[in-house]
C-alpha cells in the first residue's frame, strides 16, 4: 500500500476530514477604488458584494465578521497593510473547531512568479487599493497580494485548528479583454497596465517548492473561485438602472443567493448550483461568462456544517447533454431520474431519461417512461420530451453487463479450492451474491478467469490480483474471528468499485492515443530506499523512523525514471509529474488503487505548457504500516487520468465521488459512518442501485488515461531475495 507524505510520514488511509464547527467567523474584503495614476479602473460591486456577504453569514450564524472594504462604513481600508492586518485579527479570533468564511472580491492580474511554483510562471494575484505601477523593469507589482501569501494567511488560521472556506471573486488573468454588455464588467487588469510585460514569460527553470505541512491538528480548508486561473470575472448591474447600489459580482450574488435560502447541501451540491444558476443566465441574463473552481478537503460536507444533505450526487444537465460520463460511473442504457434543482429531495423527480451515448466526462440522454427497463443492447423508446425545467440527472438503474469474476476459495499450503460444501466457501459466495445484488455491479464466481483472486490461509482469507508473493500471503487480508465467523460484505463491496471503476480506466488508457496525442506528457519517478536502513524480519518495526532517512534524501531530489520497475518495497518513494505539449488547461487525476482496494485521488490543475508539475504529493511505499492495515503488500495500480477543461462546466475532480474507503460516497455528508454505512447505503432505491459502468461505444476524444502497476513485496521477501 502506498500512501501520500503530507509532511507527517505516514498517515491513515481511513482518515477523512469532517469538519464540526464550532463558531462562524468571516473575513470579507472588498477593493472597489484604485488609485487613477496607476490606470486600473475603478469597480462598483467589491463594497456591495461584502454587505451582501455580511447580511448573508449573520442570517447564517455568523459570531464575528472582519470587514476591510472601501465605501463601508466602519471598515478597514483595503490597502496591502489593511488586508493582512484584517488576517491577523480573523486569526487571533479563531479557535479550533471554527469555520473561517474569507471573502475577497476585487481586481486580479498576474506578474512574473519568482518563487518558482507555477507552471506557466505567473502568479495570480488580488490588488489592493495601494498597489502602484512597476517601475525600471521591474517584475512583481508594488503591494500586490499573491497567491502565494494567501496561502500563507490561510494556513496560519488552519494551524489553529480552525477550518477555513476561501472564495475570491476576482480575475487571474491578463486576457480575455472584451465587455459583454454596458451592464456588466471585467474584474481584471492587464499585468502591462502596471507595467508588467509577461508576454515573454520562460518559466523553464520551475521548482517544486515544498509544501506547507498539515499537520494532524490544523483545519481543513476549501477553496471556490469565482473563474479559471487564466480567465477573466465580472460583475453585473442586478436591476440595470443607474449609480452603483445595485452592482455585484456575479459569482457572489448567485452564491448569496442559494445561501440566502437555506437549503441543505453540501458543498459540492452548492458549487453545482452555483454554476447552473450562471450558465442558466441568473439575474444578470447573460449565461455562460465565466467557469469557476474548487478545491479543498470538505468538498461534501454540509454547508456551515448544517444538517444532514440528501445524500444524492447529482450532475448538471443542459437539454440532452449530460456533464458527466463514464468515469462518473455513467453507461450507454443507464436509468436516470431527473430533478429541476440540485437542492431539491429524491422524491421530487419530474421525468425520467436514459443514456444513449456515453463518453469518458459526457454523455447524451433521451427521454423514456418511468418503467424503462435499462439495457445498454436495447434501449427503450423515446416517450415525449425531455421536461423543460429539468436541470439536474441522477443515477436511478445501471444495466448489469459487465462481470467482476472471483475465483473460489483456494486453500493457500495446497493450491486447490476448498471442497464444495465447505463452510466458508458457502459464506463467501452468500456475500458475494448479496453485496453484488445491493451494489447494482454483477459478480460471479469462476474457476478458470478471474479479476480477484480468493485464497484461505489459517484464519484469515485474502483477496488480490494474485495473493501469493514467495512463500507470503499479500493483498486485501480479511480475519476470520475465533468462532469462525467473518464479515466479507464490506471487503467485497469495497473490492467490487475498485474492480468496476479500474476496468473504465483500463478501457480508456491509450484510446485517444493515436488520433489526438494526450495534451500531457507524464513522468514516474522513484527514490529507492535503503536495505540497510529497514529493520529485519522479527524486528520490531517502526516506519516513521525507518523511512525518514529516505524521505530526507528525496527532498534533495535524486529520483529516477520508474520504466521498468515493478516490483517495490518498504519506504521507497514515488513521484508523478506532467508537462503539458501544448496551450491550455488540463485536469489530472491521480487515481491510486492500493493492495488494500482502497481507491485514492489526487486532483490537479495543470495550466500551460512545457513547465513540470507534480501532480498530488510524494507517495511512500509501505508494506508494513501502523494503523488498522498493518500489513500492506501486493498488487497495486495507479492511473493519470487527463481531460480538457471545459468552459462553464465543472471541472472533472473526481475527489469525493469514487473513494471507497472514506465513507465518503459521491455527496453523501462525510458525518456518517465511515465504511459500515456503504451496504445501507446502495441498498437505498434510487441512485444507488448501480455505481461504475462500462459500455464503451462512443471515441473518447478529450481524456486520456496512462496507467502504471507494481507489486508491494513484502519485508521477508525482499530479504530473502538479498540473501538475508
Amino acid at each position: 500500500m502506498t500512501r501520500s507524505f503530507l509532511g507527517a510520514l505516514l498517515v491513515s488511509i481511513l482518515g477523512l476530514v469532517t469538519p464540526a464547527h464550532g463558531e462562524m467567523r468571516a473575513l470579507l474584503v472588498g477593493v472597489s477604488d484604485y488609485d487613477k495614476g496607476t490606470g486600473i479602473a475603478d469597480l462598483r460591486g467589491p463594497k456591495n458584494d461584502v454587505l451582501l456577504m455580511q447580511d448573508v453569514l449573520k442570517q447564517r450564524g455568523a459570531t464575528d465578521v472582519v470587514i476591510v472594504a472601501d465605501g463601508v462604513e466602519g471598515a478597514g481600508q483595503p490597502t496591502l497593510a489593511g488586508i493582512e492586518a484584517g488576517f491577523a485579527q480573523i486569526t487571533a479570533q479563531a479557535e479550533t473547531g471554527d469555520l473561517i468564511y474569507i471573502h475577497l472580491s476585487g481586481h486580479g492580474t498576474r506578474q512574473h512568479d519568482l518563487e518558482g511554483d507555477e507552471t506557466d510562471g505567473l502568479d495570480e494575484v488580488f490588488l489592493p487599493s495601494n498597489v502602484t505601477g512597476v517601475k525600471n523593469g521591474g517584475r512583481t507589482i508594488p503591494n500586490a497580494l499573491t497567491d502565494d501569501r494567501i496561502g500563507a494567511l490561510v494556513a496560519g488560521i488552519r494551524a489553529k485548528g480552525a477550518d477555513v472556506w476561501l472564495v475570491m471573486d476576482s480575475c487571474h488573468s491578463g486576457s480575455g479583454m472584451r465587455n459583454i454588455s454596458d451592464t456588466i464588467a471585467e474584474r481584471q487588469v492587464n499585468p502591462e497596465t502596471l507595467g508588467v510585460d509577461i508576454s515573454a514569460v520562460e518559466p523553464a527553470a520551475v521548482q517544486q517548492r515544498t509544501p506547507q505541512v498539515a499537520e494532524d491538528t490544523w483545519g481543513g480548508y476549501l477553496a471556490f473561485y469565482a473563474t479559471r486561473s487564466n480567465d477573466v470575472a465580472r460583475e453585473g448591474n442586478l436591476t440595470k438602472g443607474e449609480g452603483d447600489a445595485q452592482w455585484y459580482g456575479i459569482f457572489t450574488s448567485t452564491l448569496a443567493a442559494r445561501l440566502e435560502a437555506g437549503q441543505a447541501l453540501s458543498y459540492r451540491q452548492l458549487f453545482q448550483a452555483v454554476l447552473s444558476d450562471m450558465n442558466r443566465g441568473g439575474q444578470f441574463g447573460s449565461s455562460g461568462v465565466q467557469t469557476p473552481l474548487w478545491e479543498g478537503d470538505f468538498i461534501d460536507a454540509p454547508v456551515f456544517g448544517g444538517s444532514e444533505t440528501s445524500g444524492v450526487t447529482r450532475f448538471l444537465l443542459d437539454g440532452d447533454l449530460l456533464k458527466a460520463g463514464l468515469v462518473h460511473g455513467l453507461q450507454e442504457g443507464t436509468l436516470l431520474a431527473l430533478v429541476n434543482d440540485v437542492s431539491d429531495s429524491p422524491q421530487d423527480v419530474v421525468g425520467f431519461a436514459q443514456v444513449e451515448e456515453a463518453q469518458a466526462r459526457s454523455a447524451y440522454v433521451r427521454p423514456v417512461a418511468a418503467d424503462c427497463h435499462p439495457d445498454s443492447r436495447d434501449l427503450c423508446p423515446y416517450a415525449g420530451s425531455l421536461p423543460e425545467g429539468a436541470g439536474f440527472a441522477q443515477i436511478e438503474l445501471h444495466p448489469v453487463d459487465q462481470v467482476i469474476r472471483f475465483s473460489p476459495v483456494i486453500d493457500f499450503a495446497t493450491g486447490l479450492p476448498l471442497a464444495e460444501g465447505n463452510d466458508l466457501e458457502i459464506v463467501f459466495r452468500e456475500a458475494l451474491s448479496k453485496v453484488s445484488e445491493l451494489s447494482g455491479i454483477s459478480a460471479e464466481i469462476s474457476a478458470n478467469a478471474y479479476d480477484v483472486q480468493v485464497v484461505n490461509r489459517g484464519d484469515a482469507v485474502w483477496f488480490g490480483a494474485a495473493t501469493q508473493i514467495g512463500q507470503e500471503p499479500v493483498g486485501l487480508k480479511v480475519s476470520i474471528d475465533r468462532t469462525g465467523n467473518v464479515n466479507f460484505e464490506e471487503p467485497l463491496l469495497r473490492i467490487l468499485r475498485a474492480e468496476q471503476f479500474a476496468q473504465t480506466l483500463d478501457s480508456l488508457d491509450g484510446s485517444a492515443a493515436f488520433a489526438n496525442p494526450s495534451p500531457i506528457e507524464v513522468g514516474a519517478e522513484i527514490v529507492a530506499s535503503d536495505l540497510a536502513q529497514l529493520t529485519k524480519p522479527g524486528g520490531r518495526i517502526n516506519p516513521r523512523r525507518e523511512c525518514r532517512p529516505n524521505y530526507e534524501a528525496s527532498q534533495k531530489g535524486g529520483f529516477v525514471s520508474m520504466e521498468g520497475q515493478s516490483d517495490l518495497k518498504q519506504c521507497d518513494i514515488l513521484q508523478f509529474s506532467a508537462k503539458g505539449t501544448r496551450d491550455g488547461q488540463r485536469d489530472v487525476n491521480r487515481v491510486h488503487i492500493d493492495a488494500q482496494y482502497c481507491v485514492n485521488v489526487e486532483y490537479e490543475l495543470v495550466d500551460g505548457a512545457e513547465v513540470t508539475r507534480n501532480l498530488g504529493d510524494k507517495v511512500v511505499i509501505c508494506s508494513d504500516c501502523p494503523g488498522d492495515v498493518p500489513y500492506s503488500a501486493g498488487h497495486e495500480r495507479l492511473y493519470l487520468l487527463v481531460s480538457e477543461l471545459e468552459e462553464n462546466a465543472e471541472a472533472l475532480n473526481l475527489k469525493g465521488l469514487v473513494e471507497n474507503c472514506s465513507g465518503a460516497q459521491g455527496t453523501r455528508s462525510v458525518r456518517g459512518e465511515v465504511v459500515r454505512s456503504m451496504l445501507s447505503q446502495v441498498g437505498q432505491v434510487g441512485n444507488t442501485r448501480g455505481n461504475m459502468g462500462m459500455g464503451m461505444s462512443a471515441a473518447q476524444s478529450d481524456v486520456w488515461v496512462h496507467s502504471y502497476r507494481w507489486r508491494v513485496v513484502p519485508r521477508t521477501e525482499v530479504f530473502k531475495a538479498a540473501g538475508q
